[in-house]
């Protein structure tokens, strides 16, 4: 143990004097003392010059400083791949039956000399390993490492071994992740690294969307290994009709082969289009001899207006995310040059009005008059009589022709449109937009997306909100600068996706003209296989107010005309249904429900996509896990030298227990011996006054 003062040890001789200084006058030689004899005048002396000196000392705020020591053991981290690629090879038998006991043979062993944690990856990242069934249909190895750096970073892990083919096909290149943990890394090099005859569809490249009557083209990469000397034919086909067949022949051992097909969008909506390459004989698989790719097509595009008050980097982030969504044909101009017709477009994005002067003054008053949705953002040189006097249930008093920074928080139990998870992590990490400076107020029925935030305090005034005035829907975003917005979540995810699909979530809410029906399901028109199937639903009564108690049926019908029947549960303000994930293939689905004695339906289709990726490449890649492990101080092995690699994880410089010191300080004035010293003294002089007879 140490001791530590905050102040210097050098004033303890002023207190010193001063409290030799106290206790002379108080117990000098006079007629106080006259009842004392020298040798107890002395000694009560003593005891007074005592106390004021641990006072003294403990006025200096002295801390006691203790260190420990502890022991950490190592920790070795088992993950094993739980993806179908590893069955789709001739052993894939030994990969279901005896490889999971071996696995947790070689588990349980270095189980009896060191903490060893256990994990199955592929699609996501499970803490255990006893149900192995290799049917993930993906492989992320990246989020492996990922997740054990945000679980273990500050443990002691002595080794992670990764039991793999080493075939990833979704995150990053794992190569670029081992070195976070600072752990030697060794891996299992499981499945089959040989060639075998494999014909397959490498890439199906379309755009998502076409319009009704024009051509589309679809492009068709495959890939021919050891298929020499063999041919066979590329077939696209959608609703039962071949629309597109050309032969293939492979003249080499390796051939990479490029096709374009011109297809015609002859009917409105969703299409699904089946691409596949026939066999040839003795094919190591055939799962990946066949892609579906879906097509939106549209009769026309909605038009949407931005218009600004003057020059700003906001209009073109808001058009590129707006834009993002092909349904949607942007026009981008400022207010005091536009000479268009708003009824020419679906929604009006106003930004920075209505301004001081010009004619950015005048338009949101004109659009309200025209009943046009318009979705408003506020910012400088606004004219906030004129925003006032909109009447629109929003107003700003005080303002002062400043601005100031809000912050962003997702205002829980939202239910206009669905907001995606990764959108609600982006909220808590963008910059702040510049508001107005003054008082904001709402009126009672604007409903928040995003609520304002000041510090750490989450407030209930509107950042970005809606609200109806008239039956016509306005879009309120109280501050300017989201160009910010947009470059902070694509740092955070590598993409604009999530930024833009907000935005154009609220885009699709404020142009959607049919929002008036009292009984609205929101679905979506596909999905992976591995996706969530919910669906959401609106019921009104007559006087277009939440109907809390409808009960909603739904159908669900597949492609074999199996009908399955579900109900919709209660959430928060409005209805909802989870579907789980389901089989690939094309759905029907049909809801309903009683108002008041009126029946109302909804109905729509759901393409649920198959994920190939697993079966896109048989082969697998060794050296990625050769390369992985040499790069982070550990090997490879092979499934049949578990034996080895336990040795080695033995014999490991680096699998030792960690011993580190610990300190803690604590206030000596809390030594409760202190106290009682004190006390004892004070309490002994008392007495020993009292009991010479002074006072």
């Amino acid at each position: 143990m140490e001791l530590i003062f905050e102040y210097p040890l050098i004033w303890l001789i002023p207190a010193a004097l001063v409290a030799g200084t106290l206790t002379y006058f108080l117990y000098r030689n006079d007629q106080r003392n006259a009842n004392f004899t020298a040798r107890m005048r002395g000694g009560l002396a003593l005891l007074r010059f005592a106390a004021f000196m641990i006072i003294a000392f403990l006025l200096l705020k002295p801390l006691l400083k203790a260190t420990e020591r502890e022991e950490e053991a190592p920790l070795l981290l088992i993950a094993q791949d739980n993806s179908s690629s590893l069955v789709l090879n001739a052993d894939s038998g030994f990969y279901r039956t005896e490889w999971p006991n071996a696995l947790r043979g070689f588990v349980d062993r270095l189980s009896e000399n060191y903490e060893v944690r256990s994990f199955s990856f592929g699609d996501g990242l499970t803490e255990s390993i006893d149900s192995i069934d290799y049917s993930d249909l993906t492989t992320d190895v990246s989020e492996l490492l990922d997740g054990v750096y945000n679980r273990f970073s500050n443990r002691n892990v002595g080794a992670i071994v990764i039991a793999s083919d080493g075939i990833y096909n979704s995150g990053t290149n794992p190569l670029y992740g081992g070195k976070r943990l600072d752990a030697p890394i060794y891996t299992i090099a499981l499945g089959d690294s040989t060639q075998r005859r494999d014909v397959r569809i490498v890439e199906v490249a379309a755009n998502k969307l076409a319009y009704l009557g024009n051509r589309f083209p679809i492009e068709i990469v495959t890939e021919g290994r050891k298929a020499e000397g063999t041919s066979t034919r590329i077939t696209i086909e959608h609703d039962g009709k071949i629309v597109f067949n050309e032969a293939l022949s492979f003249d080499k051992p390796y051939v990479l082969d490029t096709r374009r097909a011109i297809i015609e969008a002859d009917k409105p909506g969703l299409q699904r289009y089946l691409v596949s390459v026939a066999s040839v004989e003795n094919e190591v698989t055939l799962r990946n001899n066949r892609r579906e790719v879906f097509i939106d097509v549209i009769e026309n595009r909605q038009k949407i207006l931005i218009l600004g008050a003057a020059p700003h980097p906001d209009l073109a982030a808001i058009r590129k995310a707006t834009e993002s969504n092909l349904t949607y044909e942007v026009t981008v101009a400022v207010a005091d040059e536009f000479e268009g017709d708003y009824n020419d477009f679906g929604l009006v994005v106003l930004h920075r009005m209505p301004s001081a002067n010009g004619k950015g003054r005048k338009i949101p008053s004109d659009l309200l008059a025209a009943g046009r949705p318009f979705l408003l953002i506020m910012g400088s040189e606004m004219d906030d009589r004129a925003f006032n006097d909109l009447k629109i249930g929003y107003s700003i008093d005080g303002y002062r022709s400043s601005l100031t920074d809000v912050s962003a928080a997702y205002a829980k139990g939202f239910t206009y449109f669905q907001v995606s998870d990764e959108a609600q992590r982006m909220f808590r990490e963008l910059p702040p937009l510049q508001a107005p400076f003054g008082d904001f107020q709402s009126a009672p029925g604007v409903v928040s997306l995003l609520n304002r935030r000041l510090g750490n305090l989450e407030t209930s005034i509107p950042l970005v909100s809606f609200n109806q005035v008239n039956g016509n829907k306005v879009g309120v975003i109280g501050g300017e600068g989201i160009w910010r917005w947009r470059m902070v979540a694509y740092l955070q995810n590598n993409t604009h996706d999530v930024f833009d699909r907000w935005f154009s979530g609220i885009v699709q809410y404020l142009a959607n003209r049919d929002d008036r029906k009292r009984f609205r399901v929101n679905a979506p028109r596909e999905l992976f296989e591995n996706d969530r199937l919910v669906f959401q639903a609106e019921v009104y009564n007559a006087n277009y107010e939440a109907f809390p108690d409808a009960d909603i049926s739904l159908d669900l019908t597949n492609e074999q005309g199996e009908v399955f029947s579900y109900g919709f549960s209660r959430s928060v303000n409005n209805y909802r249904y989870d579907a789980g994930s389901l089989p690939p293939g094309d759905y029907t689905w049909s809801a309903r429900t009683n108002v008041g004695g009126e029946q109302f339906t909804e109905a729509g289709t759901i393409s649920i996509k198959a994920i190939q990726l697993e079966a896109a490449s048989t082969e697998a890649n060794h050296k990625l896990l050769n390369d992985l492990a040499v790069t982070n101080g550990g090997a490879m092995y092979m499934p049949d030298r578990l034996n080895e690699l336990e040795a080695a994880l033995r014999s490991s410089d680096d699998i030792v227990t960690l011993s580190f010191e610990r300190s803690r300080l604590s206030d000596l004035i809390n030594v409760t011996w202190l106290l009682i010293a004190l006390i004892v003294l004070l309490a002994t002089e008392w007495l020993l006054r009292k009991w010479s007879g002074n006072y």
